[in-house]
């Protein structure tokens, strides 16, 4: 629309020109066709010497004004007719300026992280105001009780946020890429409430309290951003608080992990590329894994969902999802550093321990992901994903069929612990042959 104004405008000014350089080229033949023609009347009185030959030439004097009069008529409506065209003129609209489109500020939502809300004008008036700084795998950007004097925005890489309780530490949240931390700072708290360090290699901005301060009173956009994160990271500790009682329990093992063909930085490689794709797997059932309670197991992960989060959610449609996620991986992973995963997925009581979660629960999917059987037909068929669930879940959750889960990719399995034996349930996905029964 503004753009189909614009021309319009440059269509009103140019046009009144054109008509005006036509009536004057008209005027000025007339008054040169004039003098023309009378010179030629004299001619032929002074040649013929009678009135007949006046006459003749005082005729062909009205003929020349006539069809000059007539042009510039021609071309006044001409002029007339391109002012009220709509439209542009088809070979100046190549000419014409482009209207480039600015994108908008991000809606603040409660789950899109703090860079992500900021438009592009915002976060160049943050950077300019900003250091960078790069954190090293497990220093420490904030310290529970120091004194709040920043406010940190990563960039790149993971943080891990935890709190003293007694002698344990109790992990809170992890923060990523677009997060703040440290926002107590700009909200005239001086004192930390939590220690975050660094889980890998983290690129961050660091912008001084009283720097941040002045870009909240410049941008009060941001501000709004600002106190609706810090309310749902309220709402984040108490739900951390939630890990126990009946909660869904999820282990993966990464198969072949300690291989010799594999070096320390495939395994680093390897490591990361599953959190990776679990996050983004977990994010497609609506969850944010950064945000559920979980312990990294070397070569496998621990998650522990709250009892306030449906176990469906962790099946459907997260599973399909990390399976495809998985393939592709695969299909251009070079052997070593291809991902074949094993995952069990089990519901029961959890516990806080002296140092993290525990439980039989915890101790029965831990078997499962560690069955032979299990193993053995991931050896055979080379799957992408091996995923063993319990009884329970597959009769309150699998067999049910939602969404993308079909029951009938299941077999049963025979988990054996010290003490006895349980039955399973296992799913493949990729690799080469059909699950038989086990």
């Amino acid at each position: 629309m503004e753009l189909n104004r614009w021309r319009a405008r440059s269509r009103r000014r140019t046009a009144p020109h054109a008509g005006t350089a036509s009536t004057h080229a008209g005027t000025t033949n007339v008054k040169a066709m004039t003098a023309v023609t009378l010179a030629a009347v004299v001619l032929g009185y002074a040649v013929g010497g009678s009135a007949t030959a006046a006459v003749g030439g005082f005729l062909t004097f009205l003929t020349f004004p006539a069809v000059a009069v007539a042009n510039a008529l021609v071309q006044y409506l001409k002029a007339g007719t391109l002012q009220e065209t709509p439209g542009p003129p088809v070979v100046a609209a190549a000419a014409e300026p482009r209207l480039l489109a600015v994108p908008g500020p991000a809606a603040p939502t409660a789950t899109a992280p703090f860079w992500d809300a900021l438009t592009p004008a915002e976060r160049h008036d943050l950077t300019a105001r900003a250091r960078r700084h790069l954190y090293r795998a497990e220093e420490v950007l904030c310290r529970e009780g120091g004194v709040a004097g920043e406010v940190i925005v990563i960039l790149s890489g993971w943080t891990r946020v935890w709190v003293h309780e007694g002698a344990e530490q109790r992990i809170i949240a992890f923060r990523g890429a677009g997060e703040v931390v440290g926002e107590r700072a700009a909200l005239v708290v001086r004192d930390r409430s939590a220690t975050v360090t660094a889980e890998s290699d983290v690129q961050a901005l660091r912008v001084g309290a009283r720097e941040f301060g002045a870009f909240l009173d410049l941008n009060p956009r941001v501000r709004a951003v600002l106190e609706q994160q810090v309310y749902r990271r309220q709402v984040e500790k108490h739900a951390f608080h939630d890990v126990r009682g009946n909660c869904s329990i999820l282990i993966t093992d990464i198969t072949r992990f300690s291989s010799p063909v594999r070096t320390d930085a495939d395994r680093e490689y390897v490591l990361s590329a599953m959190y990776d794709l679990m996050g983004e797997a977990f994010t497609a059932s609506g969850l944010d894994l950064g945000r559920i309670y979980q312990e990294d197991r070397g070569d496998g992960a621990l998650v522990v969902v709250p009892p306030t989060t449906p176990t469906d959610a962790v099946v459907d449609p997260m599973l399909a999802h990390l399976a495809a996620e998985l393939r592709r991986h695969n299909r251009r992973a070079a052997e070593a550093t291809r991902l074949q995963l094993r995952a069990a997925l089990h519901v029961g009581p959890v516990q806080r321990g002296p140092k993290g979660v525990a439980g039989t629960a915890i101790i029965t999917t831990r078997r499962m992901v560690d069955a032979p059987a299990v193993k053995r037909r991931v050896a055979e068929t080379g799957a992408d994903l091996a995923f063993v669930t319990s009884d329970f879940v597959y009769d309150t959750v699998i067999a049910p069929a939602p969404g993308l889960v079909d029951p009938n990719r299941y077999s049963r399995v025979r988990v054996r612990l010290k003490e006895a034996s349980l039955s399973a349930w296992l799913m493949l996905e990729g690799g080469g042959s059909r699950l038989r029964a086990v």
